[in-house]
């Protein structure tokens, strides 16, 4: 009787673990949803086997959100809130609207903040201080609370760059690179340096939807003001782009999948197009006008003449034109021009995951919530 009850709770268990994992994919068979299912064999589980305590390689039961004001931090919450067995506490570094305060930079703030935490998504954005250093006093923390994952928004960023496929095992920029990406190189080194907690790197392409200021917003405006165009062949690199829902889903998945500590996985979404391309879906979107091609002499000519403009605008906003507001930026123009693809295969055997919103579903969710600044450009 007694085996009998433990293997009917071994059963049980792994049905538990799978439809936590369902109710977060919203996973599919022949077009029907497995949601219902799901969810009803999660209320039996909790009927006739109260009081489990699942451990990591499951969805824990208590998750801070690290970042949880943010672009992708906020969706991340969303998500976990309306996923059953899990309690989502948000951390931000103001503890406004309920959250806890978290200043990744003052060790009491984190320290006090993991009190009673199981796993951290950590999803905060900043310089080199916050991200390497806020990252080391994290990872200290969490050591010593007995937090068991943590779960890290890092970025393609951290490769070195070239055409073609960029898989978690390419080369990454060198050590001591000091731009972005060399920051989250280092972030990274130091999650995979600490042992005593389990780390998974998350490396995300572009991330659009609904609050995207960078890859959104700030194009819109560009596109609004008229100095804006399609690039000709230095726009016809890939824009590979993924919705901030699917990353919410990959964290999600992240937390509860067995086996990928210290680990490192692309996230990229389920179609691919060139940055002409984009600016001319955004444009569309927005009703604006035809984008016209610019010539090459023109892009390089208006991205150096912008600089000195665009040093004066951040010491003194308003007061510089419209067309070097818009200009790219050197580091746009090459990655505007590159050609390459983020393979995601170790995310969907790994974590189970699989992106889900192509381009024209995230463009209308994103377009129909321009943040109103962006509306009004």
């Amino acid at each position: 009787m007694v085996r009998h009850q433990q293997n009917l709770s071994r059963i049980a268990k792994r049905l538990f673990h799978d439809c936590l994992r369902l109710t977060v994919l919203d996973l599919r068979v022949a077009g029907w949803s497995l949601l219902p299912v799901a969810k009803w064999i999660l209320r039996l589980y909790r009927k006739y086997f109260p009081g489990r305590r699942e451990n990591v390689g499951e969805m824990v039961p208590k998750v801070l959100v690290i970042g949880a004001g943010g672009f992708v931090g906020r969706h991340v919450v969303r998500l976990l809130r309306e996923t059953e067995g899990v309690e989502t506490v948000p951390a931000t570094r103001d503890g406004a609207a309920g959250s806890r305060h978290l200043d990744l930079l003052s060790p009491e703030t984190v320290e006090a903040a993991l009190s009673g935490i199981d796993a951290v998504v950590h999803c905060a954005v900043g310089d080199r201080r916050v991200t390497v250093d806020g990252t080391r006093n994290l990872l200290s923390a969490a050591a010593g609370a007995g937090v068991r994952r943590i779960v890290v928004l890092s970025s393609v960023a951290v490769y070195a760059g070239g055409s073609g496929p960029l898989r978690e095992d390419s080369q990454r920029v060198p050590v001591g690179t000091g731009s972005y990406a060399g920051w989250k190189l280092a972030a990274e080194d130091l999650c995979l340096g600490e042992r005593r907690v389990e780390s998974v790197l998350l490396r995300p392409t572009i991330i659009y939807g609904p609050g995207s200021v960078l890859w959104v917003d700030k194009m819109v405006a560009r596109i609004r003001s008229g100095h804006w165009g399609t690039f000709g062949a230095a726009g016809d690199g890939t824009c590979n782009l993924v919705h901030v829902r699917d990353v919410a889903t990959a964290v999600a998945a992240a937390l509860m999948a067995p086996g990928i500590a210290h680990r490192a996985f692309n996230l990229d979404g389920p179609e691919a197009m060139s940055w002409n391309d984009w600016f001319r879906r955004l444009a569309e979107g927005i009703g604006a006008p035809p984008l016209p091609e610019l010539f090459p002499a023109q892009i390089r000519a208006r991205s150096l003449l912008s600089l000195p403009f665009k040093a004066v605008d951040r010491l003194r906003p308003g007061l510089v034109p419209q067309w070097a507001l818009a200009a790219p930026a050197g580091s746009e123009l090459a990655l505007f021009g590159r050609r390459t693809t983020y393979p995601i295969d170790a995310a969907r055997e790994a974590l189970g995951w699989t992106p889900r919103i192509g381009v024209a579903e995230g463009l209308r969710d994103t377009l129909a919530s321009l943040s109103p600044r962006a509306a009004a450009a």
